[in-house]
């Protein structure tokens, strides 16, 4: 047979083929697996999660999926092996209840950045008149703000605290309102627009502030205690399988007047747009947050 017989052509062929199908799932199988990171949808949070999507991908070329749920579903996830880690765990008050469910399965890798929760009130509120949590049963106060605290969705730390203080300060007449971060504070504006009262959950760093004129409600009884650590939260076993991306979360820090600027830069653009500027010119800074001399092996075997 000769070497351009029909048998030996079609031979070739097929080689080929089989080699084209295959080359493709060779470099699929080469990359390493994404990292699931889990996020709610706050401010502080998306710029946290996307400016560190950013730092992995382009130090390390790790893939990154991002993935939005709210907060009790986030460590039910994250405890089983269904996300890799959560950059927005708030301790030790605010998501003290999930946290202490679920902290054997769970590993810490250090705090990003500090911040504090409580209710709020426009500075426009008279501080002598409501100064602090047990001042909302003065008489009068609680039909200016028509009995309402408005907050956020249901469900998440803040919401349940707030539930506590109603309790422990015996706050009756009031009921907590809870739609979205967009709508508590579109109805916040709403109300400093007519001169209305408003009483809101609050957190920092947030745009709010920058905004709006608001202050925190001294809190006696300490419900929402003082200040807050945000947490990079793992799932157990995750340095073990991504070492490099483990010490990136273990040195990731943001100043609380970077992050606040961000959060107003994004309003005016985007998120994607704010983050990406920012990289961009504090580069040098986010590679110094990476493991020196080591490259990213992906997850290991």
């Amino acid at each position: 047979m000769n070497a351009h017989s029909p048998n030996r052509t079609t031979l070739t062929a097929w080689l080929f083929s089989v080699a084209l199908a295959i080359l493709p799932a060779l470099a699929q199988a080469a990359e390493p697996a994404p990292v699931r990171i889990g996020w709610v949808n706050w401010s502080d949070t998306e710029i946290t999660v996307k400016l560190a999507a950013t730092a992995l991908r382009e130090h390390l070329k790790q893939p990154v999926k991002l993935v939005m749920a709210d907060i009790g579903i986030q460590f039910q996830a994250l405890a089983n092996g269904n996300i890799d880690l959560i950059p927005m765990v708030w301790l030790p008050s605010t998501h003290k209840a999930f946290y202490d469910k679920y902290r054997d399965q769970l590993e810490d890798l250090g705090v990003l950045y500090e911040g504090r929760i409580g209710m709020a009130v426009p500075t426009s509120v008279p501080l002598g008149e409501v100064a602090s949590v047990e001042d909302l049963n003065k008489p009068g106060v609680r039909e200016k703000l028509d009995g309402k605290i408005l907050t956020s969705e249901v469900g998440n730390g803040q919401y349940k605290l707030t539930l506590k203080a109603i309790e422990e300060y015996r706050l009756d007449g009031y009921k907590l309102v809870a739609s979205s971060e967009a709508g508590m504070l579109n109805e916040l504006d709403r109300n400093l627009k007519r001169d209305k009262w408003s009483l809101i959950n609050a957190w920092s760093p947030h745009w709010m502030f920058s905004k709006w004129s608001l202050r925190y409600l001294d809190d006696p009884k300490q419900i929402f205690g003082g200040a807050e650590q945000i947490h990079a939260m793992a799932r157990k076993g995750f340095s073990q399988e991504y070492p490099e991306v483990a010490y990136f979360f273990s040195h990731y820090a943001l100043p609380p007047a970077d992050l606040e600027a961000l959060m107003m830069q994004a309003r005016q653009t985007s998120a994607d747009e704010a983050v990406a500027a920012y990289y961009a010119a504090n580069k040098a800074r986010f590679e110094g947050m990476f493991q020196p001399g080591r490259q990213s092996v992906g997850s290991l075997p």
